[in-house]
């Protein structure tokens, strides 16, 4: 009697263990890359078929996600998605920043896509300047490498994404323009939003806008800098903000040293014949005809060798004394 009883407990104690091992084991399994994507509110279809592994911080949510190899597709024999064997960026509920790894092709261009939003049932993709929201819906299913969502098999439903990525350009308007572009140069874009062209130095090699927006980038080889009547100018290699008529708001990018400090210009006016230049804080204006010209790095409108000696004169105590 006593010996059944040692058996029957033991073997309650051995289904027990059992049981405790299972379910530890069913708790540490690893989601797949695509549960997880759905756990932070996204479809799993933003990501191709095909992902081996990743890597994510829970903390800090960063990612990497990881193919065996390039995975590309063609949509209608007009576009073209690239996404990398890593894919790299920052996941939280709703939101997928600093992305890189995936591109399309429009046109002669690649752009990188780099933010995903959630916003209800739709998704906004951001190629940086340009943006655009497409439904959800459209991203229930994964693509395949090779073939897209246009599988010959047909396991896989036909997504209207090609005419999103054509409205995601046509709607943003993006213009993209360099020195052997024929787009028009920058200083002819800043005529075009009735600012002079000397608000630039010389020597932008690059440029991008979102006429819809308004946001821009300006490009320089290196930070360029100058003096003008005792004052340092500086512009980084990139300038960022954005431009609508007669004004240059949230400027990033240009500082003017007054006394020991360097100080941001964030924001530039046009005002009839005057300009008015902002730093935050404090505002100075000046007249547009110092303007007409572009000073150039290193010597600013004081150019020995130019030939240009320029009409930019100006008394920037002004926006010392507007302290």
């Amino acid at each position: 009697m006593f010996t059944e009883m040692s058996i029957s407990l033991t073997r309650s104690i051995f289904y027990l263990f059992l049981l405790f091992f299972a379910t530890a084991a069913s708790r540490n399994e690893k989601l797949s890359a695509y549960e997880e994507l759905q756990r932070y509110d996204f479809p799993m279809g933003i990501l191709p078929k095909g992902v081996k592994d990743y890597k994510l911080n829970t903390k800090t949510g960063e990612f990497s996600a990881y193919l065996n190899s390039t995975c590309s597709f063609k949509l209608e024999n007009s576009y073209q998605l690239n996404y990398k064997p890593v894919i790299k960026g920052v996941i939280s509920k709703g939101r997928l920043k600093k992305l890189s790894g995936v591109s399309v092709k429009v046109v002669l261009l690649w752009l990188n896509i780099v933010e995903v939003e959630r916003k209800g049932k739709n998704l906004e993709f951001s190629v940086g300047l340009a943006a655009a929201n497409f439904p959800v819906e459209n991203f229930e299913e994964c693509p395949q490498c090779g073939h897209g969502w246009n599988c010959v098999d047909g396991d896989m439903p036909s997504v209207a994404l090609p005419l999103c990525i054509c409205l995601l350009l046509s709607a943003a308007s993006l213009v993209i323009g360099d020195e052997e572009s024929q787009s028009p140069t920058v200083y002819e874009i800043l005529q075009e939003y009735d600012f002079p062209v000397g608000i630039l130095p010389k020597g932008v090699t690059k440029y991008e806008l979102n006429k819809t927006m308004g946001n821009f980038a300006v490009y320089f080889n290196k930070s360029c800098s100058f003096s003008i009547s005792g004052y340092n100018l500086k512009y980084m290699s990139k300038i960022t903000g954005k431009i609508s008529k007669d004004r240059l708001a949230n400027l990033k990018g240009v500082q003017v040293k007054l006394l020991l400090f360097w100080i941001n210009i964030v924001e530039v006016t046009r005002d009839g014949d005057d300009l008015d230049f902002s730093v935050g804080i404090a505002s100075a204006d000046f007249a547009i005809d110092n303007f007409y010209e572009s000073p150039q790095c290193g010597c600013g409108f004081d150019c020995v060798d130019s030939g240009e000696n320029g009409s930019g004169k100006f008394d920037l105590k002004q926006l010392i004394s507007s302290f």
